[in-house]
């Protein structure tokens, strides 16, 4: 089990490596948080948790609109990037 979690978290390593992906945030994400938050004032009162953040770029949206966030991600390499 432990070797499988290493082989994919080498995989994804070297996606995030080899790859220049996660410069914008995701259209699904901006569309969401823009049909379910809008009315909000205060939007640092909204937490966000971004499990598998990657490079961060939905993070960087997300701290740009004034919410609190938070991302975790597996890969050494997207948050060396984030």
């Amino acid at each position: 089990m432990a070797n499988n979690i290493t082989t994919h978290l080498n995989l994804w390593n070297d996606v995030f490596t080899s790859r220049p992906w996660g410069r914008y945030p995701s259209e699904d994400l901006v569309r969401f948080m823009a049909r379910t938050f809008s009315k909000i004032n205060d939007r640092s009162s909204i937490r966000v948790l971004d499990v598998g953040c990657g490079t961060g770029s939905n993070l960087w949206f997300l701290a740009r609109e004034g919410y609190s966030i938070s991302g975790i991600d597996g890969s050494e390499e997207a948050i060396r990037k984030a």
